[in-house]
């Protein structure tokens, strides 16, 4: 008689069971990753931005010149005193359709309520691009440096599912 060797029928099914119960829990699970990759890409530019834009600001301030519009703290295409702010790429954006900055449109931001001006910019149709806010200091009261970007997925602060995502800081 001869030998044979080889899997069964119902080995090969059991096996094919068992990847398919693999993959239907794996795949939904991993289907969301790519989505918070880009959030957590847009939150790291908004976060980020602030510290350049405090150096620039600083900078400027040293050197006798006080910034009168966020224009000024981070330069221009040509001579860029922000780098990253013409260079950055959004993450959400497709064929460069929305730069990871808006650099063109600065949010004049109010004492009273730091970076809310720059937060509503922010909105579902900016997905990604992170806004930029300036108050200067005027009278005593310290300015304000603010980023506000939109999020895909929402997120809990103090309680409350948003999707924008707010970075302020003070300037003197």
């Amino acid at each position: 008689m001869k030998s044979q060797k080889g899997f069964t029928l119902i080995e090969l099914l059991l096996v094919l069971a068992i990847i398919g119960i693999i993959s239907a829990i794996a795949i939904p699970a991993l289907l969301g990753q790519r989505s918070r990759a880009r959030d957590k890409s847009a939150k790291a530019n908004a976060a980020s931005i602030i510290s350049d834009l405090l150096a620039s600001y600083d900078k400027i301030k040293d050197s006798g010149a006080a910034p009168a519009n966020g224009a000024a703290i981070i330069g221009t295409a040509a001579a860029p005193l922000v780098p990253q702010c013409f260079t950055a790429v959004n993450p959400w954006s497709t064929a460069g359709a929305l730069t990871g900055y808006n650099v063109t449109s600065w949010n004049t931001e109010v004492a009273a309520t730091p970076g809310s001006a720059t937060a509503t910019a922010a909105a579902v149709d900016t997905l990604g691009q992170v806004q930029l806010g300036y108050l200067a200091p005027a009278g005593g009261a310290n300015g304000v440096l603010a980023s506000a970007v939109y999020l895909n997925n929402a997120f809990s602060v103090n309680g409350a599912p948003t999707n924008k995502f707010v970075s302020t800081a003070g300037v003197d």
